[in-house]
Order: C-alpha cells, then sequence, then structure tokens
C-alpha cells in the first residue's frame, strides 16, 4: 500500500514537471520564437536580433555587394553573383540590396546553365544540317521587334494622314440661283404716249425681252390653220 502511494506521487511530479509547449500559429511573414510570433526581416535586409515580448524585430540592410531577395531570419546577407570574364561572362543587370547581379555571355557563346554561371561556345552544324536554334535570344528578340514597332508607326500616321484628308475636305456647297437685278434708271423711264401697240417687258434669263400685245395671239392662229 505504501509502494502504491510512493509510485503515484513520483507520477504525479512528473507529469506536473514535464508539459507539451502550446501549439502557436503565426501569420504569413511571421517566425516562432519564445513562444510568440515575430516579423520576418522584409527582402533588403538581415536580423540582428529577435523580438521579445516588449520589442519587435530588429533588422539592417544589406550591406554593397550584399542582397537578400526574399522576407527572412537569416544573420548574414548572400553575395552577388560574380560575372567573371575569363568564363566568358559579362554584367547584364547590376544587383541590388534585394536582387541579385544577372550575368550573360559574349558574342559568339551561350549560358550552360539557367544561372548562366559558364559560357560555352555555340555548336557548329554539320554539313548538310541548318540552324534549328540561334543562340543569344536577346538579340533575335531585338531584330523582330525592330521591324514590328516600324510597320505600327507606319499605319498610325496612314490612319492619322486619312483622317485628317477627310475632316478638311470640301463641304456640300448650296448654289443660290442668280437674283435678278434691274437697274433703277430703266424702271423710271416713261412710257412714249405715241406707241402705237402696247409692249410687255418680260425677264428671260435676267435679260429684259420685249414683246408686243397681239403678236403673240396671231402667230398662235396662224399655226392653228
Amino acid at each position: 500500500m505504501v509502494l502504491l502511494r510512493l509510485r503515484c506521487l513520483l507520477w504525479g511530479c512528473l507529469l506536473s514537471t514535464v508539459h507539451p509547449e502550446p501549439h502557436i500559429t503565426c501569420g504569413e511573414n511571421q517566425y516562432v520564437t519564445n513562444n510568440h510570433c515575430c516579423d520576418m526581416c522584409q527582402p533588403g535586409k538581415k536580423l540582428v536580433n529577435d523580438c521579445t515580448e516588449f520589442t519587435t524585430t530588429e533588422c539592417v540592410s544589406c550591406k554593397t555587394g550584399e542582397f537578400l531577395d526574399t522576407w527572412n531570419r537569416e544573420r548574414h546577407c548572400h553575395q552577388h553573383k560574380y560575372c567573371d570574364p575569363n568564363l566568358g561572362l559579362k554584367v547584364q543587370k547590376e544587383g541590388t540590396s534585394d536582387t541579385d547581379t544577372t550575368c550573360r555571355c559574349d558574342e559568339g557563346l551561350h549560358c550552360t546553365t539557367n544561372a548562366c554561371e559558364s559560357c560555352t561556345q555555340h555548336t557548329p552544324c554539320p554539313p548538310g544540317l541548318g540552324v534549328k536554334q540561334v543562340g543569344l535570344q536577346d538579340r533575335i528578340r531585338a531584330l523582330v521587334a525592330i521591324p514590328i514597332t516600324m510597320v505600327i508607326l507606319l499605319a498610325v500616321l496612314l490612319v492619322s494622314a486619312y483622317i485628317r484628308k477627310v475632316t478638311k475636305g470640301p463641304g456640300n456647297k448650296v448654289i443660290q440661283p442668280k437674283k435678278c437685278q434691274i437697274p433703277v434708271e430703266d424702271l423710271e423711264d416713261p412710257i412714249p404716249l405715241y406707241s402705237i401697240a402696247p409692249v410687255q417687258e418680260t425677264l428671260h434669263g435676267c435679260q429684259p425681252v420685249t414683246q408686243e400685245d397681239g403678236k403673240e395671239s396671231r402667230i398662235s392662229v396662224q399655226e392653228r390653220i
């Protein structure tokens, strides 16, 4: 009986002293330390001190020639890639605090890997075979892009010229009939009293035409006979 009590006491002590840590779920761009979540350092910076219950995570920017391109808790930044000219490499784009340097190969060479860490010569085609894919794709893209750009510019110029021609074209003009103007002095002239036959004055195409009364009727009678 005494032995059973001693065993229970021993197990109770062990269970009270040994217990699993609670599971902690942190948000994105955070990490767990000392049973609480700390913010990671943003790209371009490295970790100096973890956060505490009273302080936030302490980060510092990478030095010149170094970079970190992801959210991290790294204590050291990575060195920029070196484009070794002895391997046929040259700098394509300089690195920054959050991007690495990119390299490319000299003329007549192409990269051996996607990371372009070394170069090799283009493979010559043996007799009877042609080139399936040309190395240095950047130059090929430039040769294709230049004519396409020229065609687009030419099309824009032609359309602009056509629009200007249409907008500046002659409009529909309405032809107004000419107004007959009779000199005032002609209207003021008195009709002489000694005229034998009355005379009618009409306008034909804005020109005065005289006609004696009765003449038209006589001509009509003769035409009927």
